[in-house]
């Protein structure tokens, strides 16, 4: 990634991109489903963030695919509803939408078919609760103070923290509580470069510090038993519903890592014609990249470096054709794909 930021910068005369600014209609809604890949994050420098960034994560490996998929608080059990769907009384929990959360327990605790509960808008996205059976009982339980994940308009260089806490009691035998205390800080933006796709991102660090606690009623003792810290690293683009790119640490290693990677919406035939934007794919490419010009757009395809020099030979486009690049002799940096004409149109092309 440092050679691509020597290679661009010299011959910026301003930033390529500006930062976005990201809000509720960038977080979930009630049918989106968020597909991902698991990957091995020991090469993403997770230290390396700022303002401008160009983050070159194209040769991540896809491991195992996996999805979440919101669904609406109706639809989940309805007993796990009882603060969540019930806006006259429980108005700072009217949730917008849940999501699968993780089981957890102890030998004698069990916590499973977990939702987690979010409320969003103007001021933010937070997490208000969960439902789950909590040793075979369906139980809804308030998180007291609310978790605020982001708050929003959500910007480079914002910083902010939460507390909050839960409890869970299994009668005749003790209470459970969880108290969490989140730092968010937005320490970086720019673009990011991931195996079939390019975002705008912002990054967000999220440091959570939390503490379990169990009281025992019958003899009125009480144990607590701090957790490692938990970071995690967060790449999120606009409309995108969920982070392109995260990272999660516990004790300072790595413990897991996902991006946002659909191969199947690549376009692999002249069906793309009928998409209104133009497209190049695939992006970062070490080969051959195909370049597709919807109706009312052509002009002179030029291929061209950071210092806007013509590096392949210039050709005439159509609209509604496509044409094919090979870009194998080119060295590994960013460069940028023109068409003039009317409507001009350019796109910063990876060679790897």
């Amino acid at each position: 990634m440092r050679s691509i930021l020597t290679l661009v910068s010299p011959f910026m005369v301003g930033p390529l991109f500006a930062q976005i600014i990201l809000g509720p209609a960038d977080m979930p809604s009630p049918g989106d489903t968020m597909r991902y890949r698991a990957t091995d994050a020991s090469e993403i420098a997770l230290e390396v963030t700022g303002a401008d960034m160009l983050w070159d994560y194209s040769l991540l490996v896809p491991d195992a695919e996996g999805a979440d998929t919101a669904v609406a608080v109706g639809a989940t059990p309805i007993l796990y509803q009882f603060f969540f769907n019930n806006p006259f009384i429980y108005p700072d929990y009217d949730a917008d939408l849940a999501l699968r959360g993780p089981a957890f327990g102890f030998q004698a605790l069990t916590v499973s078919d977990v939702f987690e509960y979010y409320k969003k808008d103007g001021t933010g996205y937070r997490n208000v609760g969960f439902g789950a059976n909590v040793n075979g009982i369906p139980t809804s339980v308030r998180r007291i103070p609310i978790d605020h994940i982001h708050r929003f308009p959500l910007e480079f260089s914002d910083a902010d923290s939460s507390f909050s806490s839960f409890t869970l009691d299994v009668p005749t035998l003790f209470s459970f509580t969880q108290d969490q205390l989140r730092i968010n800080t937005v320490d970086g933006w720019g673009t990011l470069y991931l195996p079939a796709d390019t975002f705008e991102v912002l990054r967000v660090r999220s440091v959570l510090q939390r503490t379990d606690s169990i009281f025992i009623a019958q003899f009125n003792q009480g144990l607590s038993f701090p957790e490692p810290e938990s970071v995690e690293y967060k790449w999120i683009a606009a409309g995108m519903d969920a982070p392109v790119l995260q990272v999660n640490t516990t004790g300072g290693q790595i413990t897991t890592a996902r991006f946002y990677y659909d191969a199947e919406e690549l376009p692999t035939d002249v069906s793309v014609l009928n998409d209104p934007e133009p497209r190049l794919f695939p992006n970062p490419t070490n080969s051959m990249v195909q370049v597709v010009l919807p109706d009312g757009l052509s002009g002179v395809l030029r291929v061209c470096d950071a210092a806007g020099r013509d590096v392949l030979p210039a050709r005439a486009m159509q609209a509604g054709t496509s044409g094919t690049i090979d870009v194998s002799a080119l060295a590994a940096g960013i460069y940028t794909i023109h068409v003039g004409g009317q409507r001009p149109w350019s796109e910063r092309l990876v060679v790897r």
